[in-house]
């Protein structure tokens, strides 16, 4: 198995327990990164990452710094690929055989590469496109970063372009832009390997402004994968998994 990073805020013990059963099941050794919680944000970092005036929360630009210390190890480590998960992730249960598959397809595409394995917001290709047999889609956007494969030469690339590129968005919306200018794909698995808990209603979400509550956001998701990755592909005659 790849190595695996885990982003997790010491403030939310809950998680920790989530994602330590998760990967646990999965059989997948990891390591925590725990670096830059909220109240570690100081202004130094603040004006080297982020654009001035910027409307992020503290906890957004946690979360940014949290993705970038484990690209950083991943660099510094020269790893070829690593897993990158959120605490909140929620694996399917043959993740790590579906994972395998999936990589080897992802060979097809020349590095750099991004392997977006979580379904976020319910995105998935469109059933027009899916073909028999076929795992991994290019997308166009990133799924969030609930999980994610990337290596070394990617880690790389991002980190420059942030250098580069303070962000004026959260980190996953920043590389919707920042990846195609660095002729980075969006690689989707299909269908995705896992959920983000705080979209799906297991978890509140620690980052959205708008608090919703979780039975609502249980009922908003489940009707939202129902219309996206099963209706629309049953009306058009395809396949879902």
């Amino acid at each position: 198995m790849l190595p695996a990073y885990v982003i997790h805020a010491k403030s939310l013990p809950e998680r920790r327990e989530h994602i330590q059963r998760e990967l646990d099941r999965a059989g997948i050794a990891f390591e925590w990164v725990l670096d830059f919680d909220a109240d570690e944000i100081t202004a130094d970092v603040d004006r080297a990452y982020f654009a001035e005036g910027v409307d992020l929360t503290l906890r957004q630009k946690s979360c940014a710094m949290k993705h970038i210390v484990a690209m950083q190890r991943i660099r510094e480590r020269g790893q070829d690929l690593a897993l990158i998960f959120e605490d909140d992730a929620i694996l399917v249960p043959d993740f790590c055989e579906r994972l395998k598959r999936v990589l080897a397809e992802a060979e097809r595409w020349p590095r750099p590469r991004v392997l977006h394995l979580g379904a976020a917001t319910n995105f998935y290709t469109p059933a027009s496109q899916l073909r028999p047999g076929q795992l991994v889609y290019e997308g166009n956007r990133v799924r969030n970063m609930e999980a994610y494969v990337l290596g070394a030469p990617e880690a790389a690339a991002r980190l420059d372009w942030l250098a580069r590129n303070p962000m004026d968005e959260p980190i996953d919306i920043a590389f919707n832009f920042g990846d195609p200018a660095m002729g980075i794909p969006f690689l989707w698995p299909e269908p995705p390997l896992a959920e983000q808990g705080s979209l799906n209603g297991v978890f509140a979400s620690s980052l959205s402004r708008k608090q919703h509550l979780r039975l609502q956001l249980r009922i908003q998701f489940a009707i939202q994968k129902f219309k996206r990755r099963y209706l629309r592909r049953w009306l058009s005659g395809r396949a879902v998994d």
